[in-house]
């Protein structure tokens, strides 16, 4: 969230700027934020205005930014950069569609070389569906199985 933070903190002290609403014909407009820019004061002085109300530092437009950023984030909400996003949507979209095939061993099958069967199993049911052929091949464990 730094980058966030970054951003307001060096927007606020010029102003932000309202989207305005396309639909009334209002078109985006600067906010002017009055009392954000650190002209005007002397270092020492800010200092010690800062020091005697605790906070953690002098720049109010990021110590603004950083209490815009922690209610955020105390909310739940994160913020995330559009590529990131992007990446995201993309690792999601080449996600599988939800069905695994799940390979069933023996205990004897110590190399897991030789399943007994393979379950179909998907995100949209509750059940597994064993093809007949399966279940003869459980049938057919090895002799030299001694679970047989």
């Amino acid at each position: 969230m730094k980058a966030a933070v970054d951003l307001l903190a060096a927007k606020l002290p010029a102003g932000l700027t309202h989207p305005g609403d396309p639909a009334k014909g209002q078109p985006a407009q600067a906010l002017p934020l009055p009392g954000l820019s650190n002209t005007g004061i002397p270092p020492d002085m800010a200092k010690a205005f800062a020091d005697e109300a605790g906070l953690p530092g002098t720049d109010t437009a990021r110590l603004l930014a950083e209490a815009i950023i922690h209610t955020l984030t105390e909310a739940g909400l994160t913020i995330v950069a559009d590529d990131d996003l992007e990446a995201l949507r993309a690792q999601a979209a080449d996600a599988p569609d939800g069905t695994r095939v799940i390979a069933v061993h023996t205990a004897c099958d110590r190399a897991k070389t030789r399943p007994i069967l393979e379950l179909t199993v998907t995100k949209t049911t509750d059940r597994a569906v064993i093809p007949c052929r399966a279940l003869k091949a459980v049938q057919n464990i090895p002799a030299d199985c001694p679970h047989r």
